[in-house]
Formats: C-alpha cells, sequence, structure tokens
C-alpha cells in the first residue's frame, strides 16, 4: 500500500492510498461531512440500503473475477448478505467485505484505519452523503489527477522519449558511412539516403511490420500517433537497444544482410530475457495506469 496521503474539501480532511496501483478514498474521512462525531455510522447506514448493494454488485462483477455470489467453503456470498440486509440484520462494510471477498472496499485497522473504497465507490458514498459536497469530492480529486498527470507527462510522449535517445546514435553512424555527395548533391540521389530503411529494418524485426504498413492497417487511430506510441515497453526496451547495436554494426562497415542477420539474433536473445524483467513489467503497469487516469 502507498504512503498515506491527504486532501481537503470544505474544511473536511480526506486521506487515500493507491492500493494494488488504484486510488482508494478513506470513507470514514467522506463521512465526518454527515456526523463529525461518529463517522461510522454513516458508511454503516448508506451499505444498508439495497440501492447501494446493487451498485457495489455492479461494481464488483464488473472488477473482481474472484467475488462470490453464493455461498462456499469460505465465504458465505452475496446472496446471504442480501437476505440478511432485507431481513433487517445489521450490516456493515466489514460484513460485505468478509461474505463476498470484495475488492472495492477495504477496511483498514489502525491509527490511520478506516473505511476505504476505490474512487468510484467513494463518490457514489460521497453523493450519498451530500449532492453538493459530492461535487467539491469530484472537483478535488480530479484537480489531484491533473496535477499527478502534469508531474508524469502525457504517456504517449513518455514512450516517445524512451526511444529517442539513441536515434541520435544510428543517425550518427549512417552519416559517416554516406558517400558526400548524397548530402552536397540531394537530386536525383536524395533516393538512396538509407535512414528510411535502416528503421524499416529494425521496425520489422520488433514489430513485424514498416511503419507505413502500420499506418495502412490503422486507419483509425489518430494521425499523430505512430506505431511506437501503441507498442508495449518491453518492445519499446529492446527496439532502442537495437538501435545501438545496428549503429555499431554500421560503423564496422557490417553489410544490410549481416546487420539484419546479427539484429534478429540480438532482439530474439533480448526478448526472453528481458520479457521476464520486474523493472520493465513496472514501467509498463505505471504507463497502464497513466493511460487509465
Amino acid at each position: 500500500m502507498s504512503k498515506r496521503k491527504i486532501t481537503e474539501v470544505q474544511g473536511i480532511s480526506i486521506s487515500y492510498h493507491t492500493i494494488e496501483e488504484e486510488e482508494y478514498i478513506n470513507l470514514t474521512d467522506i463521512a465526518r461531512y454527515k456526523d463529525a462525531d461518529r463517522p461510522e455510522l454513516p458508511v454503516q447506514s448508506w451499505i444498508n440500503t439495497m440501492k447501494t448493494v446493487e451498485f457495489l454488485l455492479a461494481w464488483e462483477e464488473k472488477n473482481n473475477p474472484d467475488f462470490k455470489h453464493g455461498e462456499s467453503t469460505v465465504f458465505k456470498g452475496y446472496k446471504d448478505f442480501a437476505a440478511e440486509m432485507v431481513a433487517g440484520k445489521k450490516t456493515s462494510a466489514s460484513k460485505w467485505v468478509s461474505y463476498t471477498n470484495a475488492k472495492g472496499i477495504k477496511v483498514i485497522r489502525g491509527k490511520y484505519g478506516g473505511t476505504f473504497a476505490h474512487r468510484n465507490i467513494a463518490f457514489h458514498f460521497a453523493s450519498w452523503v451530500n449532492a453538493a459536497f459530492y461535487l467539491y469530492v469530484i472537483e478535488e480529486f480530479e484537480r489531484l489527477k491533473k496535477e499527478e498527470y502534469l508531474r508524469l507527462g502525457d504517456p504517449f510522449e513518455n514512450k516517445r522519449h524512451l526511444t529517442a535517445g539513441n536515434h541520435s546514435l544510428l543517425v550518427a553512424s549512417i552519416l559517416t558511412q554516406l558517400d558526400e555527395r548524397l548530402l552536397t548533391h540531394p537530386q536525383p540521389l536524395k533516393n538512396r539516403l538509407p535512414f528510411a530503411s535502416e528503421i524499416d529494418m529494425i521496425n520489422r524485426i520488433v514489430f513485424g511490420m514498416t511503419a507505413q504498413e502500420w499506418r495502412r492497417e490503422n486507419t483509425d487511430k489518430p494521425t499523430d500517433r505512430n506505431m511506437r506510441d501503441y507498442a508495449s515497453i518491453l518492445d519499446l526496451v529492446i527496439y532502442q537497444n537495437l538501435e545501438v547495436v545496428d549503429a555499431m554494426l554500421l560503423q564496422w562497415d557490417c553489410t544490410q544482410e549481416e546487420r539484419e542477420t546479427l539484429l534478429r539474433e540480438t532482439y530474439d536473445f533480448q526478448y526472453a530475457v528481458l520479457k521476464k524483467s520486474k523493472t520493465i513489467a513496472r514501467m509498463q503497469e505505471l504507463h497502464d495506469n497513466q493511460l487509465k487516469g
């Protein structure tokens, strides 16, 4: 669980954590807007309504494949929880979690504990507490999300930064191998510049197609995006590694056929090793979470 963070909405301090890569907000803190002395009571009243339980059920069915509908050896299940609520028995967030294996609500004990809920569930609770307060809560957490986005940057731009660094090495190596006439007499020799063909070769090795082929097959994608914007972090790391290797092969006067053979062997070796990298997997998670916003 991430470090506890706190923000303030209409004079109410609200704590939140990142739990399993998702933002969870303290319902107990939100409830202080309704009952400052006993905030647990609004939470209990909220979860003891059929509309709330229907909402929680919909969230769990969408996001939690391990949610328990019926009775099992460990869990009583959603049906028993709903039946007890209809019968007038006391329900609680802890009972909801223990009966159903729910993931949208977390009951955390201790000094900085409370009943935490996924941000979408927390917003539902805030709307139940007070309509005007709910709007302020939404506004504040959207502000926090925008601040985080600005700190991290555009995820697509971050991907481009990842691959751009080594491109200058490849360009420099190509330029050292060029016939001087290709630079001083661009016509009619311009089409012999090897930049595009070299990049096409690396694209085919890493992505299985050239940039032009990708564009033809992805006409629905924005025109300011390219193949690398939609690639995995693993492929982009290998891509920039191949740029370095190709730059050195050019320095060593290897033919294009030799370069392609060696680059394919390098790709096969690196892919087998780097696909097991926890660091790269973590980078992919961070990127995916940025896209979720």
